[in-house]
């Protein structure tokens, strides 16, 4: 049998920021001995279609697996992704029409239906974690009903099977680096770590926009910290790797695991520097000197809203002061900090647009001495079926319950869809003249 795995395109075209393919790469390493077994990024590829046209012509698989990784690019974009893996399931059944086609990967769990339903070339999807599943869907006499966590065709009917138990993360097999070369993708990184490192799965937030828990789970597993560190020493080892981004949800979370990281870490001596997303609340002087300690780079923050009303619409339990004092933190330590916000919510006012400004000049005072604020970045609510606050606002009439949210659909009514634009203004001139150490003259907030 030989197998063909194929992480399909969820880029820009032409962006220079590539993005390590781990979930691929850890099934790949499930691979049977006996299988032969190629690998495709399209991502990496010049001209990503002719090359799957080429190696599906010259290598004639067996079996696709197709990884589908993201939907869209997000921040309030409205392209799609879908062509990418539409195009790629097509090519790959007129070019070897006997091939069994498997699909993949977040994007692919979250419409699982709906896209086996529209694309009829995909014989078999994996829903959630492939894992514990892959390899016996590479049986060359497969019974789809008796494998948990997959969806199939049964004649004409789609059939979604129960999931199965979740799988521990020290179980989780190594990245496949001989298939996935490392060095392919870190060259190309301008700006954020090429390579993703797993600290734990799952989320026990319920942020009203966030489907986290759907994909991972509504509890948090926890990866051995040893482990951790055992795979951010073989990236840097083997293959020179020094920057890495913690793909957890919330990396800080819980305290006591993530002090353990760091002193795994610290305890390596590695020459490494790292990234991830942390929760304001509960963010200590101490915890946040041992993550320096132990190669923070660079803190991310997605405090999502300038209100305290805000906040609790999205159900971040989470307050302004929070998100203020973990600023103050890493203004103090001089730690490059990047803060990320939704705006236009629902039920905005022109006073809660005040309070906003408020709040951003209150950040901005308190990072701009430090000269520490990497960016602060701002987004609509991308909405997604299931999501409290798509159900609230199908609820309150504003949207309509048949509205189609496989392609981009953003909360952004018209009466403050200026905002955005005006805030990054506001933000990007403060930023700029922070970095030239020039005063802004006390001009703050609108007119």
């Amino acid at each position: 049998m030989k197998l063909l795995l194929v992480q399909v395109p969820t880029s820009h075209l032409g962006a220079g920021e590539k993005v390590y393919p781990l979930g691929l790469s850890r099934l790949s390493a499930l691979v049977p001995k006996t299988i032969e077994k190629k690998a495709l990024d399209m991502n990496l590829c010049l001209d990503p279609w002719h090359e799957l046209k080429q190696v599906l012509d010259i290598y004639t698989p067996d079996v696709v697996a197709l990884s589908f990784r993201n939907l869209d690019p997000l921040a309030g974009h409205q392209t799609s992704y879908l062509p990418s893996l539409k195009t790629a399931a097509r090519l790959v059944r007129i070019m070897v029409p006997q091939a069994k086609i498997i699909a993949g990967g977040p994007a692919f769990s979250l419409f699982a239906n709906r896209l086996m339903t529209e694309i009829p070339h995909i014989d078999v999807g994996l829903l959630g974690e492939g894992e514990t599943v892959f390899e016996m869907l590479l049986s060359p006499s497969i019974f789809p009903i008796k494998i948990p966590g997959v969806i199939w065709r049964n004649g004409e009917n789609i059939v979604t099977n129960p999931m199965g138990p979740k799988l521990s993360l020290d179980e989780i097999p190594a990245p496949d680096t001989f298939l996935f070369n490392p060095n392919a993708y870190t060259k190309a990184n301008t700006y954020v770590a090429a390579i993703g490192i797993e600290g734990k799965r799952g989320c026990d937030l319920r942020c009203g926009y966030c489907l986290y828990p759907f994909l991972g789970g509504r509890s948090m597993r926890l990866r051995n910290p040893e482990k951790i560190a055992d795979e951010i020493q073989l990236f840097h080892k083997n293959y020179g790797i020094r920057l890495f981004h913690f793909t957890d949800s919330v990396v800080n979370r819980p305290k006591d695991h993530f002090e353990d990281v760091c002193n795994a870490l610290i305890k390596r001596n590695l020459d490494i520097g790292w990234t991830g997303f942390f929760r304001e609340a509960g963010l200590t002087p101490e915890t946040l000197d041992l993550a320096i300690d132990s190669g923070l780079a660079a803190i991310y923050f997605s405090g999502d809203a300038l209100t305290d009303t805000g906040l609790k619409l999205l159900n971040k339990r989470l307050t302004i002061k929070q998100i203020l004092d973990a600023a103050k933190l890493t203004a103090q330590r001089e730690i490059l900090t990047v803060c990320h916000f939704l705006v236009n919510l629902p039920g905005e006012t022109d006073e809660s647009i005040k309070q906003s400004y408020d709040t951003l000049n209150k950040l901005l005072d308190i990072h701009g001495p430090a000269g520490n604020l990497g960016a602060v970045i701002f987004n609509h609510i991308r909405l997604y079926p299931g999501a409290a606050i798509t159900r609230k606002l199908i609820q309150s009439g504003w949207l309509d319950p048949n509205t189609d949210f496989l392609y981009p659909v953003y909360h952004n009514p018209s009466k403050y869809s200026h905002i955005l634009h005006e805030f990054e203004v506001y933000c990007h001139t403060a930023g700029v003249f922070s970095r030239l150490g020039i005063s802004a003259g006390g001009e703050k907030g609108i007119s």
